[in-house]
């Protein structure tokens, strides 16, 4: 909006009056603008709590993405009646069809709060979770072991850096089961758009520097490293978690705060002779000489 008396685009609102005004000139470029807001005011959060008329956001994470609505406890002299209605209404609730898709949800935001991680990529794992189920790809198979693998490609999808090696642990997986559940995931995953995982390597090297309590210099000197790999397409085909790990060790021991790889493979629950593949290939791509 810009004022057409001093082409001013600093204009403001006045919810009091309704007006349009131009901060600048002071001319009202609209008069009695019509409220969108509420018609109730709200003097603290419980007056809100009361007022209110609308439920919460629609949400994935339910089965029927919160449009139920509960029977509740306020003023109600009969409480056998009640519970009674309350019991038939959560029978009902839940057809046949959804008992499994409530189960893998409930799971899934259980285990999504235990890893203490953000509510858009629990979404994101709500979506895929759903298709699944639907695609009939939930079956026969370890129910951990695809909430486990969900969790992951969400936290991969929405650059959230989580180790495999770390979810396979929590969770007492063999590399079979995760497979087998990861393989499910990508299967729904090429169905759908805007799912593609979006993490570089460089995400992984903050956490893999604090846990073994390096520098921040030896962070930055890896990342620009990774970053490099990365741009020339060094890092296809290759684990993120194990390339990053490998240049943290290369860049502590140039700076000669160095971390065996023993001590590296321990911290990320890898082995010694990932990173000591990977070690190699970067010194062998930048042409480095290391003397020990």
């Amino acid at each position: 909006m810009k004022c057409p008396v001093c082409s001013s685009e600093d204009i403001r609102y006045d919810p009091e009056r309704g007006q349009y005004i131009c901060a600048n000139c002071g001319a009202v470029l609209e008069d009695e603008v019509i409220d969108q807001g509420p018609e109730w005011r709200a003097y603290n959060y419980q007056d809100r709590l009361e007022r209110e008329r609308i439920g919460s956001p629609l949400t994935l994470k339910v089965h029927d993405q919160g449009l139920s609505t509960r029977i509740g406890y306020d003023k109600v002299k009969d409480r056998i009646k009640l519970m009674k209605m309350q019991k038939l209404q959560n029978r009902i609730r839940v057809s046949s069809k959804d008992k499994k898709l409530v189960t893998y949800l409930s799971m899934l935001n259980s285990e999504a709060s235990k890893l203490d991680l953000p509510e858009h990529v629990k979404e994101t794992a709500a979506f895929i979770l759903r298709k699944l189920v639907e695609n009939g790809l939930a079956k026969r198979i370890d129910s951990y072991a695809l909430i486990a693998a969900v969790l992951y490609y969400s936290c991969q999808v929405n650059n959230i850096p989580r180790y495999l090696q770390e979810i396979k642990t929590r969770y007492s997986l063999s590399s079979s089961e995760l497979w087998k559940a990861l393989e499910r995931v990508h299967k729904v995953s090429k169905q759908l758009q805007n799912f593609k995982p979006k993490i570089k390597p460089v995400e992984y090297i903050p956490k893999i520097v604090e846990k073994l309590g390096l520098p921040q210099l030896v962070a930055t000197k890896s990342a620009e490293m990774v970053n490099i790999m990365y741009k020339n397409g060094l890092t296809s085909g290759k684990g993120y978690l194990a390339l990053s790990a490998a240049a943290v060790y290369l860049i502590s021991t140039l700076m000669d705060v160095k971390k065996t790889q023993k001590e590296i493979a321990d911290s990320l629950n890898i082995t010694e002779v990932t990173i000591r593949n990977r070690y190699k290939e970067i010194i062998k791509n930048f042409d480095i000489e290391v003397s020990l």
